[in-house]
């Protein structure tokens, strides 16, 4: 073949091409083959949640038409084969269910794709502009706030409305769970509801919990008191779902001022000492209301002040003539009742303090009155009160601090008080034994009475959490000559600062306490004390056993420099009750958190009691 011939040949094929690809286009233009695509919904999730977990996809022909139908990726590779071939009819709609998966059976990765329809004897390919979003990543999503943080959910007259918000995906109605945080070693829902869109709107980021919760298949009831949490759980265009904080909140999950404190009744007043003569200013709360209160001197039921009072703050005027000694403001309104203890320095408790007349002290030495010291760092410290609103209660166990001008949750007596100090103050009062009082706050900060001026230091009960540089002042204490007796357990192991009116930073249980001494917390069966040495005379003309105990606070060792003086456990060579020498003074532990309940149970000792009044007497000589 000549070389113009070919020249010809191959001018006629290009003529034919373009003159095809022209009337291709004429016919595409003039008439549509796919009248529109459609997919519903546009976003959906493949992750097996059996919620938009595929969607439907499909198109709309002009007319009747052989064609191949599939779902394509964001650079037009052809990922499922949804119709391959087939004949279609005309001016209908074809639909199709599309699960997320490729020709293999494989979930496509995340992204956008979009639908092709081919009718290969035209050589037509059309792709929709309309997309379909495949999506399984949850959505993001958190708690903002619960507002108010604190309800009287079964006050009277009380309709408490908490509103929970979120930042996240808006949704028509989100569902809320109410977990009870306090009750229990897990939180457990209490409650569920949805959200409600606001008027006029279709969708909505708030839910609003009116405080009460579930008692049965159809009705609730109001909140009992306690610590609540929320989660709430959305969903985002695809479908995929996300639950904030978590599944089941925990401290570690849950965000200051996104939880709520159910309290009916509080009342919240001074921890520091109070002076006979003064006014002392208390609250009553969560909501305004009108009590009554009395104040009295604990162990003496005979009302000192009484009044009463609507609104939350008021003010309670400790008499001239009070007698040194924790006092109590009680409050009441309706059912509801709740205490504050009040540390008041007055007059000196003797047996002449009853009849208003004078005579000596009972008990104690010339030298003076030894310093109670209330351990009220230890009350807040373990008082499970909510102070950032997060749904779970702050102690000094579980966070980084709490707040010193709490109300006691439940409105009774603090924590451990009714066990340990409650026994020895009224053993004080039925013995009119004289002493000087303070709190461990009070102490620590400088406020008179100062350290110094005291022969001698009772705890009361146990000191879970002291300054670490007051500790070391009570060493010193102790090295320049005076006394420190313990009645409680686990003391002077672990510090905190204070500041202001907050506790915070607690450190860990120390392996030995500010004295020196390593000691061990051990339970048995009850046994009583046998004593082993007695250098400070604490036990002479007694019997050999002391008292009946299951509790013991075993010494393990002392510091170097100290000496025992006093010595009785449960086994030999395992001392529990310890007074030791260090320095020119020396320092006493009852070896038991139960001594001072048994200044009361005559039947399990009648030593108790009699040793207490000598510890008493030496502390104060």
């Amino acid at each position: 073949m000549s070389r113009r011939l070919v020249r010809a040949v191959f001018a006629v094929l290009v003529v034919a091409t373009i003159a095809a690809f022209f009337t291709t286009q004429l016919l595409k233009s003039e008439f549509p083959l796919v009248l529109r695509f459609a997919t519903k919904p546009a976003h959906f999730s493949p992750n097996g949640d059996d919620y938009r977990d595929d969607t439907t996809v499909g198109f709309d022909l002009s007319e009747p038409a052989e064609v191949t139908f599939s779902v394509v990726d964001g650079e037009g590779n052809e990922v499922r084969r949804i119709v391959d071939g087939q004949r279609l009819a005309g001016d209908t709609k074809h639909r199709f269910r599309w699960d997320g998966r490729d020709d293999d059976g494989n979930i496509v990765p995340d992204g956008l794709y979009r639908m092709r329809v081919v009718r290969r004897d035209e050589s037509r390919v059309i792709d929709s502009f309309k997309e379909i979003t495949v999506d399984r990543r949850p959505p993001r999503v958190r708690l903002v706030s619960a507002e108010p943080s604190v309800i009287a959910a079964g006050a009277p007259g009380q309709r408490p409305r908490v509103s929970i918000r979120y930042a996240g995906p808006a949704n028509s109605a989100p569902e809320y769970r109410v977990f009870r945080t306090d009750d229990g070693p897990r939180p457990y829902v209490v409650r569920r509801f949805r959200g409600i869109p606001p008027e006029g709107r279709t969708k909505t980021r708030v839910g609003v919990w009116n405080g009460r919760v579930s008692a049965g298949p159809e009705s609730t009831t109001p909140a009992p008191d306690g610590d609540y949490a929320f989660t709430v759980t959305v969903r985002d265009r695809a479908g995929n779902p996300a639950v904030a904080p978590a599944e089941v909140p925990s401290p570690r999950t849950a965000q200051p001022r996104t939880g709520v404190s159910v309290r009916t009744f509080t009342l919240r007043g001074p921890l520091t000492l109070v002076r006979a003569g003064s006014v002392v200013r208390l609250e009553v709360g969560p909501v305004d209301r009108s009590f009554d209160f009395v104040l009295s001197r604990f162990g003496n039921p005979r009302p000192l002040r009484r009044g009463g009072r609507v609104g939350g703050t008021f003010r309670v005027h400790v008499p001239k003539d009070a007698v040194t000694g924790v006092h109590l403001v009680r409050v009441r309104a309706g059912r509801q009742r709740a205490l504050w203890p009040l540390a008041v320095s007055g007059k000196a408790q003797t047996k002449a303090a009853a009849n208003r007349g004078p005579k000596p002290v009972s008990g104690v030495g010339a030298g003076g009155l030894p310093l109670l010291v209330l351990p009220a760092v230890t009350w807040q410290g373990l008082n499970p009160v909510d102070d950032d609103a997060d749904g779970f209660a702050d102690t000094l166990i579980s966070s980084r601090a709490v707040r010193l001008d709490r109300y006691f949750a439940g409105g009774g007596y603090p924590p451990r008080f009714a066990a340990e100090v409650a026994p020895l103050l009224r053993w004080l009062e039925n013995e009119r034994v004289g002493y000087n009082l303070t709190t461990d706050i009070s102490l620590a900060r400088g406020e008179p009475p100062l350290l110094g001026e005291a022969p001698g230091l009772a705890f009361p009960g146990s000191e879970l959490w002291l300054p670490r540089a007051f500790m070391q002042r009570l060493r010193e204490y102790v090295a320049d000559g005076r006394r420190i007796a313990s009645f409680g357990a686990d003391s002077f192991r672990r510090s905190v600062e204070l500041d202001d009116d907050l506790a915070r930073d607690p450190s860990a249980r120390e392996a030995i306490n500010a004295f020196g001494e390593r000691t061990a917390l051990v339970e048995t069966s009850p046994a009583p004390l046998a004593v082993f040495e007695d250098e400070l005379g604490l036990f002479e003309g007694l019997s050999d056993f002391i008292g009946e105990f299951s509790e013991f606070e075993v010494s393990r060792g002392l510091a170097e420099e100290a000496d025992a003086l006093t010595t009785a456990g449960r086994d030999p060579g395992e001392p529990a009750f310890m007074a030791y020498r260090l320095g020119d003074g020396w320092v006493l532990r009852t070896g038991t958190p139960q001594w001072s309940r048994q200044l009361e149970e005559a039947a399990l000792s009648i030593e108790v009691p009699q040793v207490t009044k000598r510890i008493w007497r030496r502390l104060g000589s």
